[in-house]
């Protein structure tokens, strides 16, 4: 299908070539198209047989075609959830609140007033879409698009809904609390399926998609499942060595470091990072001391 795509866009391309040219287009205008039809396709000064179906054909190939009712889902919408790294960490529950266009509880999503039926849309005689003619300098050419009238249902009410006006969608308000798993990064989304708007030709609905936002943390850097810190020790602990305090998501707790430490050694505290979402490991805390000279 690719192969066949690719040449017929090549023939079109061609044709574009053939009519710029003032002296064939001349030609064209003068004998139509078996004046360059003859002796060869495209490549050789010709438009090519189009495979045999003019530039309707050719075009229908690329604009769409088809026929019955062309049912489309409702459009997806994005929600940003902001949440600090210990909810990162730990997991936690948020309530989302937003608005969407939802079914209309007054004829469920029909767009028919109550007691009334649902009719085959005259406009496209119920296949969903209709054909338009579009003239160029080429030629006439067919352009299959979703019937404006019933949007692609091929349905229309006897008699609209009185409260969504026939349309089958109202503006709804929806609130919903989300789990958000432990291990989450920044800039991870979420999809909650059939949460997203409603279709206006009776299609499911689209999906809710929620972006994570983990605010900036005063002490750690996350980098993948690991925790990354900075802790300033007196000159005196780094010398004579001792217990100094490490702070953790968990709380602070001790640590010994050995004398003689200096600037920039790493200590990694086994388990005290983040999670995954998928399970297994649980990263480390990187603890990077800093001397405080005299």
């Amino acid at each position: 299908e690719k192969d066949v795509a690719e040449h017929k866009f090549k023939e079109v391309n061609d044709a574009y070539q053939v009519l710029s040219d003032g002296k064939k287009k001349s030609k064209y205008d003068r004998f139509g198209h078996d004046v360059f039809s003859q002796g060869g396709g495209a490549g050789a000064g010709g438009f090519g047989d189009f495979g045999g179906g003019g530039f309707e054909d050719t075009f229908g190939s690329f604009f769409g075609g088809g026929h019955g009712s062309h049912i489309e889902p409702g459009a997806d919408l994005r929600y940003t959830v902001e949440i600090t790294l210990e909810e990162a960490a730990k997991g936690v529950e948020k309530d989302v609140k937003y608005y969407r266009k939802g079914e209309c509880h007054t004829c469920d999503g029909t767009g028919a007033k109550p007691g009334s039926k649902l009719k085959t849309c005259s406009r496209c005689n119920g296949n969903g879409r209709i054909k338009e003619i579009q003239r160029t300098m080429f030629g006439n050419f067919e352009n299959v698009v979703e019937c404006d009238v019933c949007h692609g249902s091929g349905k229309v009410p006897e008699k609209k809904c009185s409260k969504c006006h026939g349309t089958g969608i109202e503006k709804e308000k929806v609130e919903k609390n989300v789990k958000i798993p432990a291990g989450i990064d920044d800039g991870q989304r979420l999809r909650l399926g059939g949460m997203g708007e409603a279709s206006e030709n009776g299609g499911p609905n689209g999906d809710l998609y929620l972006f994570i936002n983990v605010k900036e943390h005063a002490i750690f850097e996350r980098h993948d499942s690991d925790l990354v810190c900075e802790v300033p020790i007196s000159y005196t602990k780094a010398v004579v060595g001792g217990d100094i305090q490490i702070p953790t998501l968990d709380g602070a707790i001790k640590i010994k470091i050995p004398e003689g430490t200096q600037t920039g050694k790493v200590f990694r505290l086994r388990g005290k990072g983040m999670p995954s979402t998928r399970g297994g490991r649980i990263g480390d805390e990187l603890v990077k001391v800093v001397v405080e000279t005299p």
